[in-house]
């Protein structure tokens, strides 16, 4: 069986694939970790084609059974190293942290019937694009806000602000 944290990522990057196929959108994995996990592009139709739009959004996706939630947001302690990628300014195609929060019990995370298939907790979204510098070494808490769910009505969103040339 895979360890604890490799089921985990499987069911992160579950949400994502469903959230994205359910928006319309192409949901690509990385075979090789250079610190972006995943990436959403946009279709396009043009008369009864359809085309890549070349519109894209990379996630680095994580997931956690130990999130202290409050009412301001998801407090989340995250790598210095992934903190510093997410903050920078440079990069031509938008990033943004995704972050799984499920059940502390194991058992509670996934049921399924003839009927259903129930993935439990929510998925967060936190672009950290120009965020302040760090002295810390190891790792930083930072706060994702409890409105931004990653959901479908969400990530359309987040694409259709990079289409008109924004990033979140």
């Amino acid at each position: 069986m895979l360890p604890r944290n490799h089921r985990q990522e499987a069911l992160s990057r579950a949400y994502v694939r469903a959230v994205a196929g359910h928006a319309g959108l192409l949901c690509n994995d990385f075979d090789e970790d250079f610190g972006i996990d995943m990436c959403l592009r946009e279709v396009d139709e043009l008369g009864r084609r359809y085309f890549d739009s070349g519109d894209q959004l990379d996630l680095q996706v994580r997931s956690t059974t130990r999130a202290a939630e409050t009412a301001a947001g998801i407090a989340y302690d995250i790598d210095v190293r992934t903190y510093d990628l997410l903050r920078r300014e440079r990069p031509q195609c938008p990033r943004i942290l995704v972050l799984l929060v499920l059940p502390v019990d194991e058992a509670e995370w996934l049921s399924h019937s003839v009927e259903s298939l129930v993935l439990r907790r929510c998925a967060y979204w936190h672009s950290l694009r120009g965020a302040e510098a760090t002295t810390a070494h190891t790792t930083i808490r930072i706060t994702l806000p409890v409105a931004n769910v990653f959901s479908v009505e969400a990530v359309q969103n987040l694409m259709r602000l990079i289409r008109q040339g924004g990033a979140p």
